[in-house]
């Protein structure tokens, strides 16, 4: 069994999907780490943001509809434009 991740002592990393990655399922489910109980943000463009609080071992995960071709998000420890993080998902037609 690998070791556990740990956290990182700032920001946060997105464990799954990579960066980049091309995925045939229309509904995606991003995971990533970050500071146990901290509140994850994902920018959500002229709409609403989205927010989920990491668990005691720092894992958070948002689950995401894709479109077709390049699908692109963006991640934040709460209000910290500082910690935010760019990931890239292309959706292939299967």
């Amino acid at each position: 069994m690998p070791p556990a991740a740990t956290p990182p002592a700032y920001g946060l990393i997105v464990l799954e999907p990579l960066d980049n990655a091309t995925v045939t399922d229309h509904v995606l489910a991003i995971r990533g780490l970050t500071q146990p109980g901290a509140t994850v943000t994902r920018d959500v463009p002229l709409w609403l943001d989205e927010h989920t609080v990491a668990d005691s071992t720092g894992h958070w995960s948002f689950l995401e509809s894709l479109n077709s071709g390049q699908n692109t998000f963006t991640f934040r420890v709460g209000d910290d434009r500082a910690t935010d993080i760019t990931l890239t998902v292309y959706l292939s037609p299967q």
